[in-house]
């Protein structure tokens, strides 16, 4: 739904097919010129009269002429010029589509990990209704107790500020929830305010193991569209040095001119013409130098940002491992600790009901337990947000197998608007 509806994405998918259409522009340099002129002039001269000797009148006279012709214009040879301006329009394309592919990219991790952000909340909001169920349950114990005299009118008003604390608790819990639906609802290009749900899971489910760290890598490295695009970048500017040079080089054309000439008299006239033309810049003040020392240093920039762009690929990848095995060690710990707080809740509820325990004590142990069981919700949130990354990072695809809209316009290689599953290898994984 992102994908077909995400405004900020089909803006990328747009740039993209412009820059594919600048391939087409420039082929066009290819191609002869022609153009078609033409005119028509209606004239008047008034009449007059000749000297006194000679007693001539010149009369009026109106008179109406056209012309129309053909000329054409074709670059025979220019050392190279349209050649390279080509190679670097496609290079800016292969650039500007990996970059929407990219794009699409971070849409989806955004998308899952906001469907994450939206599944922990709803999971809090379990934990903040069953805490609350748990301390209502507790307010009526202790009334029963205070009631036959067996514990003071403190533990009642302290079982219902516990109670009352769990009630807020289960209201801001329901407020997150809702702010996590609205935000993965514009993501998906749906009003903020849309009404839809997720599929369930169970927050206790097998988490995946930690993934191995070199083939991430290499893959990554491999694989990663920032890296294509910041390649592909380069190769732009290096083929605008070979434009740039070749602009300054001799170039030949072919011209001709084929028209009709009436001037409202007979006879009419005919003309064309038809030459050719060689251009050998001498003299540019300079610029010639200049312009491709530019040229040369924004490509040598560029393989200094497609450096960078690896090493900063390599290092984000990296810490999304790093986050996700802290992440795992963090929900082995919050089962700990999970259980060994609802043991020590068990524990107190037992003792108070026996007459053995406080309610201060039974009030920790539950605060205690609910901020267990929050952790351990935090931790596995963590773990499944930090494998998205993992994914994202080492160029693995987000999009379940679907092909988003292509940003190919023309040669057939246009894909449309739909999305369409992708074919699959022989071990059932989607193909890039």
């Amino acid at each position: 739904m992102a994908v077909e509806k995400n405004p900020n994405l089909r803006a990328f998918l747009h740039s993209g097919r412009g820059a594919m259409a600048r391939i087409g522009v420039n082929k066009s340099a290819y191609w002869p010129t022609a153009d078609l002129n033409g005119s028509i002039q209606r004239s008047y001269s008034e009449g007059q009269s000749g000297s006194s000797r000679s007693g001539l009148l010149f009369p009026s006279t109106t008179s109406t002429s056209t012309d129309a012709a053909v000329s054409a214009q074709y670059t025979l040879w220019d050392s190279g010029l349209r050649k390279a301006s080509v190679a670097s329009a496609q290079a800016a394309y292969g650039a500007s589509d990996a970059t929407y592919q990219a794009t699409v990219q971070d849409l989806a991790l955004n998308v899952e990990s906001a469907y994450y952000a939206l599944e922990g909340a709803q999971w809090n909001l379990q934990v903040a209704l069953e805490t609350a169920k748990q301390t209502g349950f507790h307010l009526e114990m202790a009334q029963a107790q205070h009631k036959v005299g067996l514990v003071p009118l403190s533990d009642v008003l302290q079982a219902s500020t516990s109670d009352a604390n769990a009630k807020l608790g289960t209201i801001q819990a329901q407020s997150s929830v809702t702010s996590a639906m609205a935000s993965l609802a514009v993501f998906m290009g749906l009003p903020a305010d849309a009404a839809f749900e997720i599929e369930a899971t169970d927050r206790d489910a097998r988490l995946p193991g930690l993934p191995d760290w070199q083939s991430g890598r290499e893959r990554a490295l491999a694989g990663l569209p920032e890296i294509k695009a910041a390649f592909e970048t380069a190769e732009s500017l290096r083929f605008a040095i070979k434009q740039t040079e070749a602009s300054y080089l001799p170039s030949v054309s072919a011209s001709g001119t084929a028209g009709r000439f009436d001037a409202g008299s007979w006879p009419n006239r005919n003309e064309w013409s038809a030459g050719l033309s060689i251009r050998i810049p001498l003299f540019t003040g300079f610029a010639r130098k200049y312009q491709v020392l530019q040229a040369k240093e924004a490509w040598e920039g560029s393989k200094m940002n497609l450096e960078t762009t690896k090493l900063t690929s390599e290092k984000a990848a990296y810490d999304a491992r790093t986050q996700l095995a802290t992440a795992l060690q963090s929900v082995d710990a919050a089962q700990t600790l999970v259980q060994s707080a609802q043991e020590n809740s068990d524990v107190a509820e037992g003792q108070y009901k026996n007459g053995l325990g406080s309610m201060t004590n039974v009030v920790d142990a539950t605060t205690a337990l609910s901020g267990a069981k929050y952790q351990l919700i935090s931790a596995r949130l963590a773990v499944l947000t930090a494998l998205a990354t993992w994914n994202r990072t080492t160029g693995l695809d987000l999009l379940g197998g679907l092909t988003p809209p292509s940003t190919a316009v023309f040669s057939g290689e246009s894909k449309g608007d739909s999305l369409a599953p992708r074919e699959a290898n022989s071990m059932g994984e989607p193909k890039p």
